[in-house]
């Protein structure tokens, strides 16, 4: 009687093994496994997301939108356009793979979704605020090009080098810190380690500031923070509080050698305010990774003012640091990306908690 139900059970399981792989549910040509559902926008590696998942998950374009049949199944969406999501009743997470969102579309998406970001970037960016302090001071691509064109001459006046001059130290200078989160936290590290007082304000600071920060103020010190610092750096999000942070007043307030590095959005500052600062030679300088017209360049072939990343010349500034908001583009940065995108779809299909939540479904279903 043993050895017949030992058969009879190892029988069952052998079915629901066999049932649970074969099991498909077929729709307008797609084949969907027992696994969940996940909708991507078409600039999403999928490949990623299954090589870092450890769940079953069935991944379906947006473009073109899939049917109805399918939108009733999608469990979470990855970086779909907003107006795309009304059609998606049941999804629980919304997941952007970079760190900063506007804050003016979460509103806008439906309220069963709690929505995550990921901190990927921290590294690549701290990175790029240091190396573009160091340009400042050192300027080796300068010292570069000067030392080329001086000597190897074959003619007659021959080498005309001279004096080399010299060049600034990050040790004893001081770096502020607007909006002091995990962005914020690897640039004061690093800078401290090359021996730069550290000081930074952010929304709610603690009493006691953490290493390696001399102060960490709420956002009343941000003109205190102008004053004392010789590099300013903003990592604040773009919110309706953030729109226009660093004004004509503010800007006044920095030293007149003082560097404004932005990698938090261009419209945390105020477009005219800052070009008339730097033409009038009124700071230092600047770093400018971000932009009013986010991405604008990426238009083939657009000219005039519409298609520039800002309405006014910066580029025509010889104090200013420019770049295509590629502060966090590096190849650990974008797999870090889809390392916590793919966590996240784990903790939802184990019922466990998300990581990096912006807002919680719950929250924004009180909102409403």
């Amino acid at each position: 009687v043993d050895v017949t139900m030992a058969t009879r059970r190892a029988s069952i399981c052998a079915f629901c093994v066999i049932l649970n792989t074969f099991l498909t549910i077929r729709c307008e040509g797609v084949t969907f496994d027992s696994s969940k559902v996940a909708m991507v926008s078409a600039g999403v590696n999928i490949s990623m997301l299954e090589k870092f998942s450890e769940t079953s998950w069935t991944f379906v374009q947006d473009t073109p939108l899939p049917s109805k049949e399918i939108l009733e199944t999608v469990d979470a969406v990855f970086m779909s356009s907003i107006d795309k999501l009304v059609d998606v009743p049941s999804a629980r997470l919304y997941q952007y793979l970079y760190t900063g969102y506007n804050d003016a579309d979460l509103p806008k998406i439906p309220s069963h979704f709690t929505v995550c970001n990921c901190h990927q970037s921290e590294v690549a960016i701290a990175e790029y605020v240091l190396s573009t302090m160091l340009n400042f001071e050192i300027n080796v691509p300068k010292m570069d090009a000067a030392f080329r064109s001086c000597t190897w001459k074959s003619d007659s006046p021959g080498n005309t080098c001279g004096n080399s001059g010299v060049h600034g130290e990050l040790n004893n200078k001081t770096v502020g810190i607007i909006g002091y989160g995990h962005i914020g936290e690897g640039v004061a590290t690093r800078a401290a380690a090359f021996g730069m007082t550290v000081i930074a304000t952010t929304l709610n600071p603690p009493s006691v500031p953490p290493p390696p920060l001399k102060w960490l103020k709420s956002d009343a010190a941000n003109g205190e923070l102008m004053q004392e610092a010789d590099y300013v750096v903003l990592a604040c999000p773009l919110t309706n509080d953030t729109l226009g942070l660093v004004n004509k007043t503010l800007l006044g307030m920095m030293k007149p050698t003082g560097v404004l590095i932005n990698i938090a959005r261009g419209p945390v500052v105020e477009e005219e305010s800052l070009y008339e600062a730097l033409k009038s030679k009124a700071i230092g300088g600047a770093v400018l990774d971000v932009w009013w017209h986010p991405f604008a360049w990426d238009i083939p072939g657009g000219v005039g003012p519409a298609s520039w990343p800002s309405q006014y010349r910066f580029d025509e500034l010889d104090n200013v640091v420019i770049t295509p908001h590629s502060s966090s583009h590096t190849v650990q940065s974008q797999m870090e990306a889809y390392h916590e995108g793919a966590a996240n779809l784990d903790a939802l299909a184990l019922g466990k908690p998300l990581q990096n939540i912006v807002r919680n479904a719950s929250m924004a279903e009180d909102s409403n």
